[in-house]
């Protein structure tokens, strides 16, 4: 279905970010990538400082379900250095799609260097 609407409707990033989740979660890592950095090239943060982010962030959930912790971690670091509603020290804590993640000291460090209250 949503390889349809990608076809459909190719310059829809959201169309895209949602294909690109969906092919990570079966594994299709090439395809996953593929429709994942689409999504951002049709509306970077340059483009659309609100928004942007959430497809950066849509990116890093796809690193991080195909395993690549090292790309999703520069994600992360990249969204929380900018202004964005999408990322925040809080979620990191909470959100279980960054479980595959917390036991790298890196992603600790992160929390640790974003975290406001410290």
């Amino acid at each position: 279905m949503l390889d349809s609407l990608v076809v459909e409707f190719p310059d829809d990033h959201r169309m895209h970010t949602s294909l690109g989740i969906a092919l990570a979660g079966l594994g299709r890592s090439d395809d996953a990538l593929h429709h994942g950095k689409r999504a951002v090239e049709l509306n970077p943060v340059s483009k659309d400082a609100f928004d942007g982010p959430f497809y950066e962030q849509n990116l890093a959930i796809i690193y991080t379900l195909l395993g690549d912790q090292e790309e999703a971690l520069d994600k992360i670091d990249y969204l929380l250095s900018i202004p964005s509603f999408w990322m925040s020290v809080g979620a990191l804590r909470i959100n279980p799609v960054w479980d595959p993640l917390r036991e790298n000291p890196r992603f600790q460090a992160l929390i640790e260097k974003y975290d406001t209250k410290n």
